[in-house]
Order: structure tokens, then C-alpha cells, then sequence
């Protein structure tokens, strides 16, 4: 019986974490893009850019990106000050499916320098390993 129990709890473990690092809600091409940044969130599991950019029709749009850990983020050379409110910045990655305002981030460029990230390495996310 207690076989059965932690086979069936290791069964759905499985099964949230597959959907915690699933990519779905994100389309295959990858988007450039600049915006303004209006806050940072660093919290686990992701941290989280929140931007606006300005439309084709001059509509200012609210946007979030996703990135790492905030210990992946720290490791790659990005910390809690590196990005304040009012930075311009320059952002490149996969967005949202179904018009959504999200972006799962492959790097971030201020001043021209990266900030996080390679932009000359189209699809690949902060955190992938390949």
C-alpha cells in the first residue's frame, strides 16, 4: 500500500512540474523589440520584467517578460539593480501566443550592451542548458 501511495504522489509530482517548465503559452518566433521598463520582480519560481512598449499606432502597451530563477539570473550576471524603472531597453524573445502581452526572454540589451543573455543567439532561453 505504501508503494502505491508514492507511486501515485511521484505520478502528479511528475506531471506539475512538466507543466511549471512547459513553453505552450509561448509561439515559436523569436521578437525584437524596445520598450521602457516599469518594475522588476524577483521572486521564485521566474523572475519577472515588466515593460511598456510604444505600438505601431502610437498606443503605449504593457508587457511582461519571463526569464529565469532569481538564482540563475544572479549567476548570469543580472542583479536586483541592474534594471530600474524608466531604463530603455531592447529585449528579444518568443511571445505570447494568441496576442497575449508576454515574452519568454532570450536576452535583454541597455545602451547597447547586453545585459542578460546573448542577442545574437536567436532562441535560446536564459536557462536552457543546450
Amino acid at each position: 500500500m505504501t508503494t502505491l501511495i508514492v507511486l501515485v504522489l511521484f505520478t502528479g509530482a511528475v506531471g506539475v512540474a512538466s507543466a511549471h517548465h512547459g513553453r505552450a503559452g509561448y509561439g515559436n518566433e523569436i521578437s525584437t523589440m524596445k520598450g521602457v521598463v516599469t518594475s522588476v520582480e524577483w521572486k521564485n519560481p521566474h523572475v519577472f520584467l515588466n515593460f511598456n512598449v510604444t505600438d505601431a499606432q502610437g498606443e503605449v502597451v504593457h508587457w511582461v517578460g519571463e526569464l529565469s530563477s532569481p538564482s540563475t539570473m544572479l549567476a548570469a550576471g543580472m542583479s536586483r539593480t541592474t534594471l530600474k524603472p524608466g531604463d530603455e531597453i531592447v529585449i528579444k524573445g518568443k511571445g505570447g501566443k494568441a496576442g497575449v502581452s508576454v515574452i519568454l526572454i532570450d536576452s535583454i540589451t541597455k545602451d547597447g550592451k547586453p545585459v542578460v543573455g546573448d542577442p545574437n543567439l536567436e532562441g535560446r532561453f536564459i536557462n536552457d542548458t543546450r
